[in-house]
């Protein structure tokens, strides 16, 4: 019997390639958003340095211009914490979705897995009893050779 030859094996194929292409993008992704949440959290412990200030500019009687500007400086903060947040909140959104991405390639190739697995067992049932077909013709052939042989031979005898 030929080897065995899966017709669908060049989509199988395709789809673990696609698989591969999808799990770059989910760790791209997920670094993306770590990147992006270590920022978050960086101008969050800026803030409270900020505040800090303000409470010692307070203790110490300082200026009103001080405070001030330290209060416009916390300000910004705020706004970019803000932004920052939306920047983790986007990540973790692309991130959900590459990750249902994978989840989808995955089960495609599973499925071509699956059915070239079982077209395998098929081919090798088949293969196993064509073998199987052969040897007991082989020893059929046999068989009858042995009994003509013995038939001639106690014939010729006779």
């Amino acid at each position: 019997m030929s080897a065995f030859k899966f017709r669908l094996q060049q989509v199988l194929e395709l789809r673990e390639q696609q698989e591969k292409q999808v799990a770059a993008k989910l760790a791209e992704a997920e670094s993306a958003a770590d990147e992006a949440r270590v920022a978050q959290k960086a101008l969050e412990s800026i803030r409270q340095t900020g505040a800090q200030a303000i409470r010692s500019a307070h203790a110490s009687e300082a200026t009103v211009g001080q405070l001030k500007t330290i209060g416009y400086v916390i300000e910004q903060l705020n706004h970019h914490i803000i932004d920052a947040q939306t920047r983790v909140d986007k990540a973790e959104q692309v991130v959900n979705q590459v990750r249902t991405d994978l989840t989808a390639a995955l089960q495609a190739r599973r499925v071509l897995s699956r059915l070239r697995d079982r077209h395998l067992a098929n081919w090798r049932a088949e293969d196993s009893a064509q073998q199987l077909r052969q040897m007991d013709e082989l020893a059929l052939s046999r068989y009858t050779r042995r009994e003509d042989d013995n038939n001639n031979s106690g014939a010729g005898a006779a």
